[in-house]
């Protein structure tokens, strides 16, 4: 009897093992970063820009969509969804630039810059680079962005 329980058990476990484990999802594209304002939830924020909240959460590494606050800036990936009816939030980024831009350059950020930096290296102005990459505050940057440099 032990040994049927023994065989039964192994067997169970050898099933367990060698079920198939979803992979894990490719990387998105990041549209824009959307910095949360009070009363938002990640749900208006997917429904701003059509993408899925649960990619919202994943991209950023939040666990409890719930638990969200106020200044916190989400990186908005391009994982597009049809999403149910409710609360919209404003968007914060789906920027035309005024003119044109074509790429001269691409630089990626390294931590200590500054758009002032970086535009004094390329000789252009902040904030057309700032237009350029849709970034709203010239103060926030991340290190390891990739900034298109416009024609000066």
């Amino acid at each position: 009897m032990r040994r049927a329980v023994s065989i039964v058990g192994a067997v169970l476990l050898l099933t367990l093992a060698l079920q198939p484990v979803a992979a894990a999802p490719a990387e998105w594209t990041i549209l824009g970063y959307h910095v949360v304002r009070p009363g938002e939830t990640l749900f208006c924020i997917g429904r701003a820009y059509g993408v899925d909240p649960w990619a919202i959460a994943f991209q950023n590494g939040i666990v409890n969509v719930n638990l969200i606050y106020p200044g916190l800036v989400l990186a908005i990936p391009a994982a597009y969804a049809t999403l149910s009816p409710g609360p919209v939030c404003t968007p914060q980024f789906g920027w035309h630039p005024s003119y044109p831009c074509t790429c001269a350059a691409y630089y990626t950020i390294v931590s200590g810059d500054t758009l002032t930096r970086i535009s004094w290296m390329f000789g252009v102005s902040p904030w057309r680079i700032a237009e350029c990459n849709g970034i709203f505050d010239l103060n926030y940057i991340r290190a390891g962005d990739t900034l298109c440099i416009p024609d000066p």
